[in-house]
């Protein structure tokens, strides 16, 4: 658990540092997805920056169908889409027995191709203190803000209430994916944008990064308190079943507690 926070503390993230594009990343394309021309892939890749069109993440990108072959769909580069492995095989999951999630249309994947084409551009375009630096900073510091939490403040050993622990990894990861943060008690102390809005790549790496970082402490916090398995055993859940557990993980020497009258940590 201290480990992963010690990841967080490590990921460098100057809002006011050069912005980066990506350049020097190198992200294949597989020969498997070739089914376009080259011409077209090629078109393609420089029109949307290599990124994926659904989560604008730089990944080894392949090329999709938007209307498949089997469909009538043509080799043109109309139809053409470029996706990264997991967005892909969420598209193609319209098969996958007991999926409840919405399915991908045709008309919401061209939305997503326009959208980073559009992106795309505004990026080629990014230079520090332009229009888009300076609101991409802005929202980087609103991000700074959601961090600046006394719950990741307090030593883990120190923490009195897991309970607001877990909840404070959970509103900072909701503010930095969607810009809503609220109190631990549900209220909305501001409203942004999420991170996907960030239209610098290197930018939105570092906050992908960091939302990974506080994720897998909320899994780490969850696994080694064995609550997922309270859970099935006691039904739904109760968030004081968390602090069930602080007397004893303070009490443990292995979380480097050596006074058990700590203070109160906060959210």
């Amino acid at each position: 658990m201290l480990a992963v926070f010690r990841r967080l503390g490590s990921i460098q993230f100057d809002p006011l540092a050069e912005p980066t594009h990506g350049n020097n990343r190198r992200c294949p394309v597989p020969e498997s997805s070739m089914a376009f021309s080259k011409r077209i892939v090629n078109e393609l890749l420089a029109r949307t920056g290599r990124m994926c069109a659904v989560c604008n993440r730089l990944h080894g990108v392949q090329v999709h169908h938007i209307v498949p072959r089997s469909a009538g769909g043509s080799d043109e580069a109309a139809n053409a889409i470029p996706l990264c492995p997991n967005c892909h095989d969420e598209v193609h999951a319209h098969n996958t027995p007991g999926r409840t999630t919405r399915l991908y249309s045709e008309e919401e994947l061209r939305g997503h191709l326009e959208r980073t084409t559009r992106l795309a551009a505004t990026q080629a375009g990014l230079r520090p203190g332009s229009k888009q630096w300076k609101a991409d900073a802005d929202l980087v510091r609103f991000y700074a803000q959601c961090l600046d939490r006394p719950a990741f403040r307090t030593p883990f050993h120190q923490e009195m209430s897991f309970a607001d622990l877990d909840q404070a990894l959970e509103d900072t990861a909701l503010a930095i994916n969607t810009g809503y943060w609220r109190t631990r008690d549900g209220a909305v102390i501001s409203r942004a944008r999420g991170k996907t809005q960030i239209a610098d790549p290197g930018w939105r790496q570092k906050l992908d990064e960091s939302v990974g970082a506080i994720e897998e402490a909320r899994r780490v916090l969850r696994r080694s308190l064995e609550l997922d398995r309270d859970f099935r055993l006691r039904g739904p859940f109760s968030r004081g079943m968390f602090d069930e557990f602080g007397p004893m993980l303070r009490g443990d020497s292995r979380t480097g507690c050596r006074d058990r009258s700590a203070s109160t940590g906060g959210n």
